[in-house]
């Protein structure tokens, strides 16, 4: 036994085991972390190994040539291995989706697919020409006149082809992008060698073959900024104040949801049309796949933000008419107001009187889903009595997280912040399900309290139980901040008399 044969055997016999188990400890340390090189080195220890050991142990101990069929059978079907775990590596670096490990290269699909067939076709050339002794070249001219026809039939599949991998290059469109091509518009979900994918807004799947998306005109909505310009047009009745409606849609719009504020939102008079005035508002986005649930949030709040405040958007009407010639006279939201007012338990041991001073104090009001009717640090404007619907209470806590204190629905109050004037309030207000308040102006609230003591101790009660509430919402680390600001609100007079009462 020669040296050289002492040296495979011993690389054979414990080398490969070896290698084999080191191999294996790594593999499972990837697999605990999510590691995507897992697959790659469970493939080289499965498959890439035994036909290697198998190959080497017939070329330098059994000493078989490389001519015997043998031989060549056991090389293909490493060549097919080879073939096999380098896929997988490419599937490991490569990504058309979002990367999960920062290492990872996003490609598209395109790209990803042509990888993977440049190193099957590699492999099976060199197998071809060096295992089986294939002349390709004399394959070449063989398949020249086949080539031309099957190129001819295929046009404009290579057509598509190619317009795959100049819009690649190009890059008009990636994966992500919201694109308008002719009348279609949609997000692409992918690029391959033959066509691009759109997915609609209705969730409908559209394939535009690439040859035909090279040649158009393609609108990139979000190409090199995420941020959209959308506009709306609404008309109100030509008797509102021009000022007080453009004021109205521009606050609206930064309160709705989904709109940003820089850049700011743009309201302009566009047109007199009769009894009309039409108005342009144009507002940022910076999410368009949520463009017309945006859109919808923000007429919506329009809607209810028109009629708190007096003013009347522009569309058909009808009114109903007595016979002598007089309209039907509406209810009137007062009395409304004082019959909601007495059902409330805070509120029924009031004498009606007092009851009928708020009343005239106290308006009707609606808000939207996803208003913020109150904003932490802001004062309150008001006295709101819930008739229907609900809304969340919140507070940021010292992680700048906002934590939820309580949600309140009907017969439920909140703005309590009136009560001491000259102090924001310490928790947000959103709307969750569409609300119709009653919203009593602060000093009514404040004077009834002062001269009513019954009312000022079940409003101390109700105060320091939200006090609580916001206190565990937020956490104790917020508590002695919290719990100071409310004793240097105790120098308060109308905080001093419930303090006095509560002694009595």
């Amino acid at each position: 036994m020669n040296q050289s044969t002492l040296i495979w055997g011993l690389i054979l016999i414990l080398g490969f085991p070896l290698f084999s188990v080191t191999i294996g400890e790594i593999i499972e340390h990837l697999q605990r972390k999510g590691n995507p090189l897992a697959r790659f080195l469970h493939n080289i220890r499965t498959w890439l190994l035994p036909p290697l050991a198998i190959l080497l142990l017939m070329q330098h101990l059994l000493g078989i040539k490389s001519s015997d069929l043998s031989f060549q059978v056991v090389e293909t079907a490493l060549g097919l291995a080879t073939i096999y775990t380098l896929i997988s590596l490419i599937n490991a670096i490569l990504t058309t989706s979002n990367r999960k490990i920062s290492w990872q290269i996003h490609v598209p699909n395109l790209l990803f697919q042509f990888a993977r067939s440049l190193v099957i076709i590699s492999i099976i050339a060199y197998v071809l020409a060096n295992v089986w002794n294939v002349n390709l070249s004399k394959v070449v001219q063989a398949l020249g006149v086949g080539s031309l026809v099957i190129a001819l039939a295929l046009q404009d599949t290579l057509s598509n082809l190619v317009s795959g991998f100049l819009l690649i290059f190009e890059s008009p469109l990636k994966v992500g992008d919201w694109v308008k091509f002719k009348d279609l518009e949609g997000e692409v979900v992918e690029i391959n060698w033959r066509a691009a994918r759109l997915k609609t807004r209705n969730q409908g799947i559209v394939i535009v073959p690439n040859g035909i998306l090279a040649k158009d005109i393609i609108y990139n909505y979000t190409m090199l900024d995420q941020i959209h310009a959308d506009r709306v047009y609404i008309s109100f009745w030509r008797e509102d104040s021009p000022n007080r409606i453009q004021q109205m849609l521009k606050n609206t719009a930064l309160a709705t949801k989904g709109i940003i504020s820089q850049p700011p939102p743009d309201v302009r008079l566009i047109s007199f049309d009769g009894y009309a005035t039409k108005y342009e508002v144009m507002f940022y986005i910076n999410d368009f796949a949520r463009l017309e649930f945006i859109r919808n949030d923000f007429m919506t709040c329009v809607h209810h933000a028109a009629r708190r405040n007096g003013l009347n958007i522009a569309v058909p009407t009808n009114r109903e008419f007595r016979l002598d010639g007089g309209p039907v006279p509406k209810e009137e939201p007062k009395q409304k107001i004082m019959e909601s007012l007495q059902t409330i338990p805070y509120f029924r041991s009031l004498e009606r009187s007092i009851l009928e001073q708020l009343t005239q104090r106290a308006n009707l009001e609606g808000f939207a889903i996803g208003e913020q009717i109150v904003r932490e640090g802001d004062f309150d404007t008001g006295f709101y009595i819930i008739l229907n619907g609900s809304v969340r209470l919140s507070a940021m806590d010292l992680q700048n997280r906002e934590q939820e204190v309580v949600r309140l629905s009907k017969d439920d109050f909140f703005g309590e912040m009136v009560f001491w004037r000259g102090e924001p309030s310490h928790v947000s207000v959103t709307v969750i399900e569409d609300l119709k308040t009653i919203r009593i102006a602060p000093d009514a609230v404040s004077d009834l309290a002062h001269q009513n003591h019954r009312f000022a101790l079940e409003m101390n009660q109700f105060v320091e139980q939200r006090r609580k509430a916001t206190q565990l919402a937020i956490g104790t680390n917020n508590l002695a901040n919290l719990d100071t600001i409310l004793q240097e609100r105790g120098s308060h007079p109308f905080i001093q008399q419930l303090m006095d009462l509560s002694d009595n």
